[in-house]
């Protein structure tokens, strides 16, 4: 992943935020007094974290400029993931879930519990291949 870094300007001062993972409306007109950092904002970034994490590339990986990654989220276009990846269908609509319009995005009850299921599951994957390992 590291070598996805270089020769990008993922961090930048000019625009709030890192693109690849930023919501659309942090990049909406700076004369709207409605636009701000919100927990609505972080669930959209936490959805390309997901992303992220399940496919090992970065949002947009495809596209290595960044000037046409804003283009794209401005746009609305979303991320999409890898040909290669193997995302499964919760994932991925859970993911689509925290990229959409602010008032739709899951509340942070909601990505909780989506956490913490998952964190159920992967325990017991665990435990099922470590006790049992034919399984």
């Amino acid at each position: 992943m590291l070598v996805e870094f270089v020769g990008t300007s993922y961090p930048t001062d000019s625009i709030r935020g890192n693109i690849r993972w930023a919501a659309a409306e942090l990049f909406e007109e700076e004369d709207e007094p409605h636009i701000s950092l919100s927990f609505g904002c972080d669930t959209y970034s936490f959805g390309s974290i997901i992303l992220q994490v399940l496919t090992c590339k970065v949002p947009y990986c495809n596209v290595k400029n960044d000037t046409l990654v804003l283009r794209q989220v401005i746009s609305g276009k979303k991320p999409e993931p890898p040909k290669e990846s193997q995302i499964s269908p919760v994932h991925w609509a859970f993911i689509q879930r925290c990229w959409l319009p602010r008032a739709s995005r899951p509340s942070v009850g909601e990505i909780v519990e989506f956490v913490e299921r998952e964190r159920q599951a992967l325990s017991y994957l665990y435990h099922v291949y470590r006790y049992h390992p034919s399984a």
